[in-house]
This record gives structure tokens, C-alpha cells and sequence, in this order.
């Protein structure tokens, strides 16, 4: 069978529909499976050994690439395209693919079921990972539980142990990993708080190497003697290697969090207004923080300024998760 999964963006939820490639390959061993991605999360598919073949996307072409991708889908004579985007774009070009099967993910938004089958009606409580696996379910009328497969290049690991010995670390320490910084502040616990949990930790344990992890756009944010600023240091695929190096990693809900877990690295996820039924990772390893707030989830759309519900998780509190963690 010839499958095509259209699932351009972004980070953490490209890495959470993982499940799902391995689900179909499960079900469907002799498949080739491809993958319609935007250009600027192709990195992220390098980590998928499921997959066959990649069909990039550039993300501002404009109508003028939609419909040249479209002609790219339909040469390959897809027997199955399954939408896990659930928008209308995405959906009109699994409607155009040509594939003599066509289905989308449980909660199509923006009108996107008026061009294709919906599998499964929405629901808020159901987690991202599990609604884009509806899809197998729908097809082999088998559920199936959550399995990630990612792989790292062994080049990855080295350049990323290259990259980490270079700057001091011995990685026979214990190795925390930060990762601070998320797209809208509803999602970003405080600065200050950061560097507080810091204090706390190499208070208990002298040896241990921190390290703060983002893009170079983030560099000298969270400055402390005491923890090494990697961002804007390591490619994707580096990344996922120094990851696979830190005993747990502290974050918010954003695409690099869900990579560790998805590496079955233990992470402590700190939720503030995104909603933790539908985006925590589905991951025995997570251990999440939050505060029932009445006004959360508020996602994208936060009603304050100030946003007390990530004020309220204390460095204090995160610090004994941590200490869970690592006994």
C-alpha cells in the first residue's frame, strides 16, 4: 500500500503523530509510507527510520507551491492519505491527492470535513497522540497504544558529544537539561524561576552540569554561573543526541520537550495555559506540574497578563519533582 500522512507543522506536534507512522507500518508492514511536510520542520522526519520518503512543502510559496505540491502528490498514485493537520489547506490537498482513500484526524477545524472523511468526533479530553492514532483505528478496527520510534544519527551523537566536551562537561556527570523558552508566554514559566530551580539544584549537588537549550534567537536569556547556555549550538538532530544524555529534562509544553519524552527521556513539564489532557506527553516518563486554574486551558488565548497560573508553580516544587526523578 502506498500511504501518504499530511502533516506539515510544527515541532512538538509532528513528534507526537510519530505513534501513528508506527502504527501503520505495524498494521501494514509491506507500505511505503511518505510524509508532507512544511520546509521548515523537515529536520524533524531525519529522526523517523519509518519512513520512506519525505515530500517538503515551502511553507510562504504561496498558492503557486500549493497547487505544485498538489501535482507532486498526485504522481505518486497514493492509495491512502490520512490528514493529521485537520485544517482546511491541508484537507483541500488531500481532497485534490487523488488517493482512492481519504480520511482526517478527529477534530477537523476550519470546515476541513466538508473535503474529507473525519474518523472520530472531537473531543477536548482526548490526547493528541491517541487522536491522530484514531486514524489506524479507523482503518484496521484494532486500537493500539501509544509506541514512538525515533532514531538519532551516530554522527549527531558524536558531533553532539564533541560539541558538549568542548565546553567543559564530562558527561559522566548527572546532566539536567533546560529547555526555558516556548512560542507565546502562556506556555513560559518565568525567567527568575529558572534561575531560582538553578540555585536549588546545585545546592543540593555541585556535580551536576546544567545545561539551557533553545535557539540562537534565545541566546544569554537565562544567564547563570552555573549552567552552560547551548542555544543556537546544536542542529535538530544534535539536540535529540544531547537529550538522550541528560537524566531529565525541565521544560514547558513546546515541540523540544516533546522530543525528549518521545526519547523516553524523563521530563518535568510545566503547564500553564495549554491543555494538558489533549498535549501532555504520552509518556510514562513525564512528570507534569500545573495549577487548576478556572480560566485554564486558555491555549492561545490567555484572558490575563500576568499569568498566574505558571507564577503559582514554584521553583520549590519543581525542585522536589526533580529530586522524584533522579532517585
Amino acid at each position: 500500500m502506498n500511504i501518504l500522512i499530511v502533516k506539515p507543522s510544527s515541532f512538538g506536534d509532528i513528534i507526537q503523530t510519530n505513534p501513528t507512522l508506527v502504527a501503520l507500518k505495524k498494521f501494514y508492514p509491506d507500505s511505503n509510507v511518505s510524509w508532507l511536510v512544511f520546509d521548515t520542520w523537515k529536520n524533524v522526519l531525519s529522526l523517523f527510520p519509518d519512513l520512506d520518503r519525505v515530500i517538503i512543502w515551502e511553507k510562504n510559496g504561496g498558492i503557486k507551491e500549493f497547487f505544485h505540491v498538489v501535482h507532486l502528490v498526485r504522481k505518486e498514485k497514493y492509495d491512502l492519505v490520512i490528514d493529521l493537520q485537520g485544517l482546511a489547506r491541508s484537507a483541500l490537498l488531500t481532497f485534490l491527492s487523488g488517493a482512492k482513500k481519504k480520511i482526517g484526524v478527529p477534530g477537523m477545524k476550519e470546515f476541513g470535513w466538508w473535503f474529507i472523511r473525519e474518523v472520530f468526533p472531537e473531543s477536548r479530553s482526548m490526547n493528541a497522540v491517541n487522536r491522530s492514532l484514531e486514524t489506524v483505528r479507523y482503518l484496521t478496527g484494532k486500537q493500539t497504544e501509544p509506541a514512538f520510534r525515533l532514531s538519532v544519527p551516530p554522527s549527531a551523537e558524536r558531533e553532539a558529544l564533541a560539541i558538549i566536551k568542548s565546553l567543559g562537561v564530562n558527561n559522566s556527570e548527572t546532566t539536567i537539561g533546560i529547555v526555558p523558552f516556548a512560542r507565546g508566554l502562556s506556555k513560559q514559566w518565568p525567567v527568575e524561576y529558572y534561575r531560582q530551580l538553578i540555585d536549588l539544584i546545585v545546592l543540593r549537588n555541585n556535580r551536576v552540569t546544567i545545561l539551557i537549550l533553545g535557539s540562537k534567537d534565545n541566546v544569554g536569556t537565562i544567564k547563570h554561573s552555573d549552567a552552560i547556555d547551548l542555544c543556537g549550538r546544536t542542529s535538530l538532530t544534535q539536540l535529540a543526541a544531547v537529550f538522550k544524555m541528560c537524566k531529565v529534562v525541565i521544560g514547558s509544553d513546546t515541540g523540544p520537550m516533546h522530543l525528549a519524552a518521545a526519547l523516553n527521556v524523563p521530563v518535568v513539564v510545566l503547564f500553564g495555559g495549554s491543555d494538558v489532557r489533549e498535549t501532555a506527553p504520552a509518556t510514562d516518563y513525564a512528570t507534569i506540574i500545573t495549577k487548576n486554574f478556572p480560566c485554564a486551558p486558555c491555549r492561545s488565548r490567555p484572558t490575563c497578563s500576568d499569568y498566574p497560573c505558571l507564577k503559582e508553580i514554584k521553583p520549590r516544587e519543581v525542585f522536589e519533582a526533580l529530586n522524584q526523578v533522579l532517585k
